[in-house]
């Protein structure tokens, strides 16, 4: 049962989470670095506001930049994207964000399961090359002799727990470093089971 407060905030923050996905994506795309920081807004969402704004708020994102030419491809991710928000509302229901060291854990496995769910897209869309930081990791692995879904999977396990990790860390400290009196407009379980003190 959504009170009025969360009503109210489940409109306005989701397109926050949007802004800050689409924001990180196009500066690490930007930078082609190795990693990809699109689902900060989409973990911070789910853990405020529950899995279905979290959902929402990743595969919106994902919409926005493919339709906007930030990437054309992020479209083709956003079934990754609705896994992350359910997967993180999972763990968090199980109290994975309570201490620094879940939360890496939470990271890791969030990880190898974004690398697993995205491989098939990656390979069956870019024959397993991406334009992208990661991409260069993929290109490298072929040239050493991996096939081209080994390649895939091998940068997805090694690039994707580092990304999830960091960006669930980010999540974490960034509810960490709001005011309690903000906090306590928020009538959400996950908050109660992970960031009460």
């Amino acid at each position: 049962m959504a009170t009025s407060k969360n009503r109210e905030l489940s409109l306005i923050l989701p397109p926050i989470g949007v802004g800050i996905n689409i924001g990180l994506a196009a500066l690490v795309t930007l930078l082609k670095l190795p990693i990809y920081l699109d689902a900060i807004g989409t973990i911070l969402i789910t853990l405020l506001l529950g899995w279905r704004s979290g959902v929402l708020t990743g595969v919106l994102s994902f919409v926005i930049m493919s339709v906007t030419g930030l990437g054309p491809y992020h479209i083709y991710f956003s079934g990754t994207q609705a896994l992350i928000a359910i997967f993180i509302s999972f763990m968090a229901s199980r109290g994975q964000f309570r201490s620094l060291s879940r939360v890496i854990l939470t990271g890791v496995l969030l990880g190898i399961v974004a690398a697993i769910a995205s491989a098939p897209v990656i390979v069956a869309l870019f024959g397993g090359v991406e334009g992208n930081g990661p991409g260069l990791i993929t290109a490298f692995l072929i040239k050493t002799g991996s096939t081209i879904t080994e390649s895939v999977l091998l940068k997805g396990l090694g690039v994707e727990p580092l990304d999830k990790t960091l960006q669930c860390l980010l999540a974490f400290y960034l509810i960490k470093g709001l005011p309690a009196s903000l906090l306590g407009r928020f009538q959400s379980p996950l908050l109660e089971r992970n960031f009460s003190q």
